[in-house]
């Protein structure tokens, strides 16, 4: 038998906090009020929420899934075993939905048996007016490599990195509990955010970072310049920052192996009949590439910021007649290499307003539209975004990679700003 409401009200009148004989369930509701999609863990069925009970002024958490047979009362029951965890399960939970779990209103409290010496746990009906916390755990961005099935359940574990934490106080006469994401102040501009680290991001003030389709600079997705095979094709000269490998003469062959871009290029040589070669390679994100094709006469050039731990390099090819960018490739790493001169009629440039931002193991990754313009026209790309320029009736496709940089970390590269775009 339930306590009736009556009697919830009596209690809390004369502050009695009085064990009742019948324990009182609460529902226990996540209620997504951001305008993206957050993620929890539903492993076990806990969907990210913590019950804690304040134990001497500080908040005890006490797992209220608990498997049974922790219970002190089978604690000498050798045929009860508690199930493997599993696999981690990882729930969705789109914009303005709801998501809720019971709590029976029993306390898992810390118990022991001579048939345990790990200990075991008691249970206790919570009195109804006394206050608990309730934490949520959850994460704003989609962890990697999760894919979710129509319910919005994947295999998978939530970041820690990745995740916030919220808390709302309750008592088990509430009879219910909401809780979600803490949306800030709302914002058109980062200046009008007062909290330390925070952005305006998806129109409100917040220190984490709201989902994004931003694609993740990795295996798949990723912007490399090999180091060249130099037969005499190059000659080395010194660049501001690192140094440069230059030549003119055939583009002799062009070739794709999987992403990977392979140009090979040649001149004639000082004595009769020889042939001075080189051969460079090129990785593109998946799914992209530049239609390059042999036989023309190029300026090739590769550039080095001579960085032995974190290397990072450029690759521009012009066509030798008439001075187009045929192919500007530029992994950005701490920096771009290719500059104004080298890319006119070209500019590149970062936008000022952050679109975005994702939590990794180096910190907080800020990302920042990239701008192209030549003339009076001008495409800004947000990450992964491509868009295309046109001088008479020659068109260019740019392809901003990536673009972001890291308040504080430090991990060695601290912006990644690839970037490439070729003439069609």
């Amino acid at each position: 038998m339930r306590v009736s409401l009556l009697t919830m009200l009596l209690l809390s009148i004369a502050g009695c906090r009085c064990v009742p004989p019948t324990p009182q369930p609460v529902t226990l509701r996540i209620v997504n009020t951001s305008r993206a999609p957050i993620y929890v863990d539903a492993t076990g069925g806990h969907l990210g929420l913590t019950l804690k009970r304040d134990v001497n002024g500080a908040p005890f958490p006490f797992d209220d899934l608990a498997c049974e047979c922790r219970s002190c009362s089978n604690a000498c029951v050798t045929s009860c075993s508690c199930p493997d965890a599993g696999t981690g399960q990882v729930l969705r939970i789109e914009s303005g939905a709801k998501a809720e779990r019971t709590w029976d209103g029993v306390v898992q409290i810390a118990g022991f048996s001579n048939c345990n010496t790990e200990g075991c746990l008691d249970q206790q009906n919570a009195p109804v007016n006394e206050p608990f916390t309730l934490e949520l755990c959850f994460s704003p961005q989609k962890p990697t490599g999760v894919i979710f099935n129509d319910a919005g359940v994947g295999s998978g574990q939530v970041p820690k990195v990745t995740s916030t934490c919220t808390s709302r106080q309750f008592a088990p006469q509430d009879l219910e509990v909401e809780i979600g994401p803490d949306r800030g102040a709302a914002c058109t501009s980062t200046t009008q955010c007062k909290g330390t680290g925070e952005l305006c991001l998806d129109g409100a003030c917040t220190t984490g970072c709201p989902a994004n389709d931003y694609p993740a600079v990795g295996a798949e997705w990723i912007l490399t310049v090999a180091s060249p095979t130099n037969m005499g094709f190059f000659e080395r000269t010194a660049r501001p920052i690192g140094s440069q490998l230059s030549g003119t003469g055939t583009l002799t062959s062009a070739s794709y192996q999987a992403n990977t871009l392979a140009l090979g290029f040649s001149r004639p040589g000082p004595a009769p009949g020889e042939l001075l070669t080189g051969f460079v390679q090129i990785k593109f994100p998946v799914g992209t590439g530049a239609p390059v094709t042999s036989g023309r006469q190029v300026v090739a050039t590769l550039l080095d910021d001579g960085d032995t731990s974190t290397p990072s390099r450029a690759f521009l090819m012009k066509d030798s007649v008439t001075g187009e960018i045929l192919l500007a490739a530029d992994m950005g790493q701490g920096g771009r290499l290719l500059q104004r001169a080298d890319l006119a009629p070209f500019l590149v440039d970062d936008g000022l307003v952050a679109v975005g931002c994702t939590l990794t193991g180096c910190g907080r990754l800020v990302f920042f539209p990239l701008r192209f313009t030549t003339g009076a026209t001008s495409i800004e790309l947000e990450p992964g975004a491509q868009g295309q320029l046109s001088i008479g009736t020659a068109r260019w496709n740019f392809l901003n990679i990536s673009s972001g940089a890291y308040e504080r970390t430090s991990c060695p590269v601290k912006d990644l700003r690839p970037f490439v775009f070729w003439k069609l």
